[in-house]
């Protein structure tokens, strides 16, 4: 009996005593095991062994890896878009580009950067349409992935849709 409890915290205190992930730093795209997690996590949708809610789980996780301290998005905006990514994604066979510019898109989602809201969820709506996503799929996932951005970067300041022309009034 003794050596059953015995083996069964050898196992137990290392996981209930392992260290934390340490918070996000100031520019954790560049540090490679972020990277890492996130390709593993894109691979392990492509491969589909994993349930769909945990993956869901690792890649919400990793996305908050990757945000700037002070320009984190809250938990259940990230939750909500990569549980309608990982949804539609998985057991999908991406090809290396497809993965590549999905990767490229949730770390710039994550960050503040140069490129337009919108202009970085059309390459992810490019990008989904290719992997055969219905686009009807497709518009519940980017619609997520632009309050994601919006989070992290705010609003574009440029409009989505085109200012109606100034008239002159009649005198």
């Amino acid at each position: 009996m003794r050596v059953g409890v015995v083996s069964a915290l050898s196992v137990l205190l290392p996981l209930i005593y392992s260290p934390r992930p340490a918070p996000a730093q100031s520019n954790p795209a560049s540090t490679p095991s972020v990277e890492q997690a996130l390709d593993s996590t894109l691979v392990m949708l492509k491969e589909g062994r994993a349930p769909q809610s945990h993956l869901s789980q690792e890649l919400a996780h990793v996305m908050m890896r990757l945000a700037e301290n002070n320009h984190q998005p809250p938990w259940p905006v990230v939750a909500s878009f990569a549980d309608k990514l990982t949804r539609d994604l998985i057991g999908r066979q991406l090809n290396n580009a497809q993965t590549t510019t999905m990767r490229e898109c949730i770390v710039e989602a994550m960050h503040r950067t140069g490129t337009s809201n919108a202009g970085l969820a059309s390459r992810l709506q490019q990008t989904l349409l290719g992997i055969g996503i219905d686009s009807s799929k497709t518009q519940l996932v980017i619609r997520a992935f632009i309050a994601v951005r919006e989070a992290v970067q705010g609003p574009d300041d440029s409009p989505l849709v085109k200012p109606s022309p100034f008239v002159k009034p009649r005198r």
